[in-house]
């Protein structure tokens, strides 16, 4: 350390180990460092039972969600089952009068093509009497041919042939009668015989109407007996399934019951949680007064240096705000600007007000210079009273990437920091703070270190404070 970081001896009192408030500061650190680490870890892992409470509720809700749906799947299940048994039992009742149906019409096929071969055989048969009707018109024509010769010769005989006259004229006259009742035959003949070659086509028809009536039946007998073996399966599916929704309830219940006994064992495990917390807390808040009551002391050494130099860094600062005030660079209403406008696109999000253009230009000469001045020192940059760091060390302030973790630990520029460490710094209007910080580098990686800011004061009024972080011996 360079003389001077060196306390003034002329301040010491010679009743006073001169190394014992430096180990008390020391220890003090170590104490407030420690119980920062711990109080952060206690912070995580509440947050994280948080966290696990919520997805335990949310679990506890869908496995409910799913008991209640589960329960519907069995009544509907049930239903189907009682459905599945009354259609199989319609369906077999059906089955029954459907095969009783079916022999009728069978039967009925089979009288069809009976009906076919009768009126087939009335066809040859009215075919033969066409025949033997044709034979005895034929004969009544020769006959009547005799007849008519027997008639000439009975004329030439004279007398003698008078009486073979008569019978020629009788024989005559049967031929006639035969040939007009031949003709009558024939004429019927051809009328029954029309006719039946129309019953014999309808016939025909009706037989392949019957056949395919047959087939249609075969094929109603094979559909009515895959649904009777289809709705048989149905039905032993449908049992099989509410058996199993039965099951699943259960065993949903004791799902249930173990979620809802673990919920609340994570609930009342981050209440536990939340309750340390708060008591580490209050813990972490007496060993920085520790921290703080130390710093105060001349004897020291440790902090003393890094009070003085954040002490007159502020001033620095200040006189650089009114001397800009003073030339008309930026007014007043410039400078205490609280509207934070978002940077579109930044992750995490990064904001700007109508000073932050010129704290770009005017604190990197003030800050950059006091990182060379002391390898422990982390940062060294300005907030306002809200905690919004516009210009920061040029470490810390390069252009963001694609990846919000790499950009929070390098990006940290142009960003509000609003926990606990940063309000208490922005708005402390004491001559200094001393706090133990547990820095957030973004993917689970923290720092730890001493943060000392002093305020800075613009015409009177409290604009903020400069922040000097470093890291302790």
């Amino acid at each position: 350390m360079s003389a001077e970081h060196q306390p003034d001896s002329a301040t010491s009192s010679p009743n006073v180990d001169d190394g014992l408030m430096d180990r008390i500061a020391e220890a003090a650190g170590g104490l407030s460092l420690e119980l920062v680490d711990v109080a952060g870890d206690i912070e995580s892992a509440a947050t994280t039972f948080g966290t696990q409470v919520e997805a335990f509720g949310k679990l506890l809700t869908n496995a409910e969600t799913v008991s209640a749906q589960n329960a519907k799947i069995a009544e509907a299940a049930q239903t189907a089952n009682s459905s599945a048994e009354s259609a199989s039992s319609e369906v077999e009742s059906s089955r029954g009068a459907i095969e009783g149906s079916l022999s009728d019409i069978h039967a009925l096929v089979e009288a069809v093509g009976v009906i076919e071969q009768q009126l087939n055989g009335l066809q040859t048969a009215l075919g033969e009497v066409g025949k033997v009707a044709a034979d005895i018109d034929a004969i009544a024509r020769q006959t009547n041919l005799l007849a008519l010769n027997a008639t000439i010769e009975a004329a030439r005989a004279g007398a003698a042939g008078k009486g073979f006259a008569v019978v020629a004229g009788e024989v005559k006259a049967l031929a006639a009668q035969t040939s007009d009742a031949t003709a009558q035959i024939d004429s019927t003949l051809k009328g029954l015989t029309q006719q039946a070659e129309q019953l014999i086509q309808h016939g025909a028809e009706s037989t392949a109407r019957a056949q395919n009536v047959r087939e249609g039946t075969t094929t109603i007998g094979h559909v009515v007996d895959t649904v009777a073996a289809a709705v048989e399966s149905m039905r032993r599916e449908t049992g099989d399934i509410a058996q199993s929704a039965r099951e699943i309830e259960t065993r949903s219940g004791d799902v249930l019951a173990t979620l809802t006994a673990m919920s609340s064992e994570v609930g009342h495990a981050r209440d536990s949680l939340g309750e340390a917390r708060e008591r580490m807390n209050r813990l972490s808040a007496t060993g920085e007064q520790l921290v703080d009551l130390s710093a105060h002391s001349l004897q020291n050494t440790l902090d003393r240096p890094f009070i003085e130099r954040v002490q007159a860094e502020a001033a620095r600062i200040a006189a650089a705000f009114e001397t800009a005030l003073e030339v008309g660079e930026l007014s007043e209403a410039d400078l205490f600007d609280q509207d934070y406008r978002p940077v579109p696109g930044s992750d995490p999000q990064q904001v700007v007000t109508r000073f932050t253009d010129f704290t770009d230009r005017v604190l990197p000469p003030i800050q950059e210079p006091v990182l060379a001045w002391d390898s422990r020192v982390v940062f060294c940059a300005a907030v306002d009273a809200r905690g919004y760091l516009p210009t920061h060390n040029a470490t810390f302030a390069q252009p963001q990437g694609d990846d919000p973790v790499w950009n929070n630990a390098n990006c940290r520029n142009r960003r509000i920091f609003d926990d606990r460490v940063g309000l208490a710094a922005g708005q402390n209007t004491k001559p200094f703070l001393l706090q133990t910080y547990r820095r957030d580098m973004g993917g689970g990686t923290f720092m730890l270190m001493k943060d000392l800011s002093a305020p800075i004061r613009v015409r009177s009024k409290h604009w903020g404070c400069l922040r000097l972080a470093y890291k302790p011996d």
